[in-house]
């Protein structure tokens, strides 16, 4: 049973070391302190306490790191951690990404009196803008734009259709009001014009008496 487990074990370990080794980038030591890393040229600026390891250098390296003017390697608990820092000069990320801070990152990140070395990249490759994603967000805008202007012109000929109807309620509402106003100021005429008709009756009636 140990030796299944221990056959596995070894399988795995070797089919790891098959994956590192495929993407493990080409490390070529030129002299003591210069060396080429897939191609592009760097210098060993600093080597504390033998820090430099071409083999887990290979291992541990990353393409996103080109980028970077310089690239600092510390260790801790047997295992390389690379960090990108920009020149001092340099306008890019943040203050404490500058190589000037580097006293900082060592002190606050990394163990006290750690081994770490510095290189310099000579040949800094700038990033390729994704113009594609730029292209996409840009016409996803524009769709949004042209359906929000849609919306609005539907929006609009819907109530352009809604407000011949509104009237016409309205209108007809006012004329039944106009009619019920002269239905009352006419019955009122008429009442009038009877009392009147009276009062003159009663009069003529006294003229006649008198007589």
């Amino acid at each position: 049973m140990n030796s299944e487990k221990k056959e596995r074990r070894e399988a795995q370990l070797a089919k790891k070391a098959e994956t590192i080794k495929a993407y493990a980038s080409d490390v070529q030591v030129k002299s003591d302190t210069q060396l080429l890393i897939d191609g592009h040229p760097y210098v060993i600026e600093k080597n504390f306490r033998n820090g430099f390891d071409v083999e887990k250098l290979k291992e541990r390296f990353s393409q996103i790191l080109t980028k970077y003017d310089y690239i600092v390697g510390d260790w801790g608990y047997d295992q390389l951690r690379l960090h990108g820092f920009y020149a001092a000069d340099s306008k890019k990320g943040f203050p404490s990404q500058s190589i000037d801070h580097l006293q900082d990152y060592l002190l606050e990140y990394c163990n006290f009196g750690c081994a770490y070395f510095v290189l310099h990249n000579l040949d800094v490759v700038k990033p390729v803008k994704n113009t594609k994603k730029r292209q996409n967000r840009n016409n996803r805008k524009k769709n949004t734009d042209f359906g929000a202007k849609e919306m609005h012109r539907r929006s609009r000929e819907v109530n352009r259709k809604k407000k011949p109807y509104v009237s016409e309620k309205k209108f007809e509402i006012h004329e039944r009001n106009n009619k019920k106003e002269n239905v009352a100021v006419a019955t009122i005429k008429r009442n009038n014009a009877r009392k009147r008709h009276f009062v003159i009756r009663q009069k003529n009636e006294q003229k006649d008496s008198k007589v």
